[in-house]
């Protein structure tokens, strides 16, 4: 058989309904469809999961050591591949905001690295405008009505605020809470060193010991989370691989030698009757390849710009990632249907026409 007459005989059974390509497309992207976006929703859970897990502040690990933290070794461990944001917490004397007399505001100087670790943990607003501003607590900042560019007058005299950040009650250490953050240079000593490590890395935590400026004596130095309610560690990798549709590769496969399969299998009587007809059988081969290729191609497409929106609704992570892991299982769906396609043509025989006929 001539390719052009194969290809005419694909068009006219399409066009036709005869290879019920409409009905066959939109089951394949139903099943298909539906296990491929229960997989991509569950590893953009395992994600939400991870981006929780840091805002909480459960990636930071402090050392606790009054007066023994070197600030300039604290910040510099922010150069370590593994540790994402590094910086230093002291103490500072108390102010009284002169609108609210009656209080004293904690206020907590900080180096340069921990103003990075507020993007992390929960919103932050700031404006880039201010360069050597103070940071409120998103609670003293509601009570105040100050935002990025407010002045406020202090005991200590005026002080511009250059951002606000979150700092909910979920857990995390109340320190920050309602304080006043004063960004400092890292020189000098310090009372904490904060570690944001990510992915957890126990053996990166311990790193903030070469920060100490000495040996520390008994009872000096303690170590812990931030945030401790979430765990001591979120193992993203181990729950993407444990997760309960990591063989989802594997059902797409098989709906689609299924599908596959029946879509020619139900036309057995047409195929005896063109094999007792002498139609060569590779001919027959191609023709229904390409039957079957029409409509999974099609549903292939459709799921393709589907999983795109499913991969990225509602998901921290914007790359492709994501969508491609859903991709992985329309592939294997609509590469099976072509070897289900083969299995059903193999399995069909010319001797077998009469008992096809009365089965009709």
């Amino acid at each position: 058989m001539r390719a052009r007459v194969i290809l005419g005989e694909v068009w006219r059974d399409v066009v036709s309904g005869t290879t019920r390509a409409g009905l066959l497309a939109v089951v394949f992207v139903v099943l298909v469809g539906s296990v491929a976006l229960v997989d991509v929703r569950s590893v953009a859970g395992v994600v939400q999961g991870g981006v929780g897990f840091r805002a909480a502040g459960a990636t930071v690990q402090m050392l606790q050591a009054p007066g023994l933290v070197d600030g300039w070794r604290c910040d510099a461990l922010s150069d370590l591949g593994s540790v994402s944001y590094a910086g230093a917490v002291r103490q500072a004397e108390p102010v009284r905001i002169l609108n609210l007399p009656s209080a004293r505001v904690t206020v907590i100087e900080a180096t340069p690295g921990v103003v990075g670790m507020l993007s992390v943990m929960g919103r932050a607003w700031t404006d880039e405008a201010i360069p050597d501003g103070v940071w409120l607590s998103e609670d003293l900042a509601t009570m105040l009505g100050a935002a990025p560019g407010t002045v406020l007058e202090t005991s200590t005299g005026e002080a511009v605020v250059q951002g606000v950040y979150a700092w909910p009650d979920d857990g995390r250490s109340r320190d920050l809470g309602y304080a006043i953050l004063t960004p400092v240079p890292a020189a000098g000593v310090f009372d904490q060193c904060w570690l944001e490590v990510w992915p957890v890395d126990a053996e990166a935590a311990s790193l903030a010991y070469t920060s100490l400026t000495r040996p520390p004596e008994g009872g000096q130095v303690t170590t812990g989370q931030l945030n401790t309610r979430l765990g001591a560690s979120y193992d993203a990798a181990g729950l993407l691989r444990g997760r309960l549709t990591a063989q989802a590769p594997l059902a797409g496969l098989v709906i689609g030698l299924g599908l596959g399969y029946v879509a020619v299998r139900t036309r057995r009587l047409e195929i005896a009757s063109a094999l007792h007809a002498r139609v060569p059988r590779a001919g027959l081969l191609l023709q229904y390849v390409l039957e079957v290729a029409a409509w999974a191609g099609a549903g292939m497409v459709i799921l393709a710009a589907g999983l795109l929106w499913g991969a990225r609704w509602d998901n921290p992570d914007r790359s492709w990632a994501t969508w491609l892991i859903g991709l992985r299982i329309v592939v294997a769906g609509g590469a099976a249907t072509i070897f289900g396609a083969l299995a059903a043509l193999a399995t069909t025989r010319e001797k077998h026409l009469f008992r096809y006929a009365k089965e009709r």
